[in-house]
């Protein structure tokens, strides 16, 4: 019951109070990975934890620890062996079920999201592949071309994935071009399509959830600031900035909102450091960090209070 206890006070800790800390990484001239890594990988943790309560409730891992001295454990397991918690059972039973019918929801919308999205994804590659024609280029791979005159390209996720680009982009200088296309194949080599779809998922699963109704919108700005950062270190800054300034005055998008995202991706890349080796090596370390720690000793503190509460009975 301990076990389920933490993981459960650590998954309300991540699914209502990460949401205060995570946002703190989006400041220009951080790596947008970095951020990208904490809400996803937070969002992975906080799903982890509930799975895990269940089924520490079912194996009660507890009851295996008589050769190992952890005081919490063999405290909650005299104390129900000898009925001075006679409630443990409905709490278990509460946390079973509450635990149970959040991760159905979740398995029901995210497996139905992820099979919509495989769905689509292969229907929109059949579509671009009969209406525009397809030709291979030296720095990103295949590229579907459409006879429009607007300045555009996008990528289509999936196994398959490929990158539609309009014939509007000639207007751009080559590597301009270059790297309108690495942004790109960056969203295909990250696999940022199914985080977005994850994430949208989450959200429509547990809309109460800070880190779940949140978490999706900060996903879908990380992965374009993560695809811009990928497609300065290939092409350079100003071939990103350039080609984001041309291709956004000739947008014909009447929602201000969309040039305001604009400005602010052209704030971030202008300071954003050149990428460093050693940057590059610690940026997932200190994601995974961010993200575990507090659901670390969110569980340390509860076994910990457990722990004190058996020392003064």
């Amino acid at each position: 019951m301990i076990v389920a206890v933490a993981l459960f006070a650590a998954a309300l800790v991540l699914g209502f109070g990460a949401p205060r800390w995570l946002p703190r990484l989006a400041a220009p001239g951080t790596d947008p990975r970095l951020a990208l890594v904490a809400w996803v990988s937070t969002q992975v943790l906080f799903v982890s934890a509930l799975v895990g309560g269940p089924l520490a409730v079912v194996t009660r891992p507890g009851l295996w620890s008589e050769q190992i001295p952890l005081l919490a454990a063999s405290c909650v397991r005299t104390a129900r062996d000898e009925g001075l918690l006679p409630w443990l059972p409905y709490a278990e039973t509460a946390l079973w079920t509450l635990a149970g019918a959040l991760l159905v929801r979740i398995a029901l919308v995210v497996g139905r999201s992820y099979r919509r999205h495989r769905r689509d994804s292969a229907a929109h590659l059949n579509l671009v592949r009969i209406l525009g024609e397809a030709r291979t280029s030296g720095e990103v791979g295949e590229v579907v071309w459409l006879r429009e005159k607007s300045c555009a390209a996008y990528s289509v996720g999936g196994r398959n994935g490929i990158v539609v680009a309009s014939e509007g982009l000639s207007v751009l200088a080559p590597l301009e071009r270059r790297a309108v296309l690495a942004h790109e194949y960056a969203h295909i080599r990250g696999r940022h399509h199914v985080l977005v779809m994850f994430g949208g998922a989450l959200a429509a699963a547990l809309p109460f959830v800070p880190l779940c109704r949140e978490g999706a919108a900060w996903v879908r700005v990380f992965v374009e600031l993560a695809a811009d950062r990928r497609a300065a270190h290939v092409c350079g800054h100003e071939a990103v900035r350039d080609a984001l300034i041309r291709c956004s005055a000739r947008s014909s998008t009447p929602d201000p909102s969309s040039h305001r995202f604009v400005d602010d991706r052209l704030r971030w890349l202008s300071r954003a450091p050149r990428p460093e080796w050693s940057r590059r090596v610690l940026a997932y370390p200190l994601a995974l960090t961010v993200s575990a720690l507090p659901a670390l000793l969110t569980g340390v503190s509860v076994i910990g209070i457990v722990a004190a509460s058996c020392l003064t009975v």
